[in-house]
């Protein structure tokens, strides 16, 4: 019992810390995304992973501006997801990807920010994309979570039936 509230525990300090990190870094451009283009183009032009580097370029070279508020609604989705205890499992494979994408674009290019400090730009994308494949198997969002809440609205009405 004590070693199943500590793992709920941790599931939940590492759920909001993940939560709190996507709104973070999406609040960054809640109001104003114009400082990322830069960061886009220059990642862009510069990725050297073989198709992905391809789709980037032309992504950024259509709408650099779009993809950046796409991002930010996107990470904005899936923070208040992981908070709330909403589909947890699935905002965390979302946030997966999400992280697995900024890894490939901004850690796999010949930029300034790589070529001064590599393993800090690495790690710095590739931890949370490990962290929010954990959240595939949390079980937090169940005893704390708005998930707890449709669970028992849903067998409430199961059970009238």
């Amino acid at each position: 019992m004590r070693r199943e509230r500590l793992e709920l525990a941790w599931q939940l300090a590492l759920r909001l810390s993940i939560g709190i990190y996507w709104l973070y870094f999406a609040s960054q451009r809640w109001i104003d995304v114009s400082w990322v283009e830069w960061l886009l183009k220059t990642a862009a032009e510069r990725n050297y992973v073989p198709i992905y580097g391809d789709i980037l370029r032309m992504t950024v070279a259509w709408d650099w501006e779009n993809l950046a508020r796409i991002v930010t609604i996107a990470e904005t989705t899936v923070g208040l997801m992981i908070i709330l205890g909403i589909l947890v499992k699935i905002a965390g494979a979302i946030g997966a990807l999400i992280g697995l994408n900024l890894l490939t674009t901004f850690a796999f290019c010949s930029c300034p920010w790589n070529e001064r400090e590599f393993p800090l730009v690495f790690w710095f994308y590739f931890a949370p994309t490990l962290l929010n494949m954990q959240l595939i198997f949390d079980k937090s969002s169940k005893t704390i979570g708005v998930e707890r809440l449709f669970g028992r609205v849903l067998v409430a009405r199961a059970s009238h039936a």
